[in-house]
């Protein structure tokens, strides 16, 4: 109850949005996670190409990869034999973009993604 009596009660639909929105951090909130993202919202890579930009094995890049796919926030596409990854989730771009402006744009960003 709050100081003015009323009671808040929180809905199945609030409960929903928070646990969603936790897992979406979560996701996000490992550094190698992130720089892949970061990645990825600019460019469509490989596999290979992303696990050398990023600085991890491939085996290190799936573990990851595979977390991010579990939520959504990768989407693959299959040429031959090669594998390209890459994000258009709103939810990606949001936070990105938000993390931009409390990081006044001084191009964080950029150097998670080099």
């Amino acid at each position: 109850m709050s100081s003015k009596g009323i009671i808040t009660v929180r809905t199945n639909t609030q409960t929903d949005k928070t646990a969603v929105a936790a897992c979406l951090l979560a996701a996000m909130a490992n550094p190698k996670r992130l720089q892949i993202l970061c990645v990825l919202i600019e460019n469509e890579m490989p596999v290979g190409a992303l696990a050398n930009r990023v600085g991890l094995s491939q085996s290190a890049l799936s573990q990851h990869l595979s977390k991010l796919r579990a939520q959504n926030l990768v989407e693959t596409r299959r040429e031959a034999q090669t594998i390209y990854y890459s994000t258009h989730a709103e939810p990606v771009k949001k936070l990105l973009e938000t993390l931009d402006d409390i990081y006044d744009r001084s191009g964080w960003r950029d150097t998670l993604a080099s």
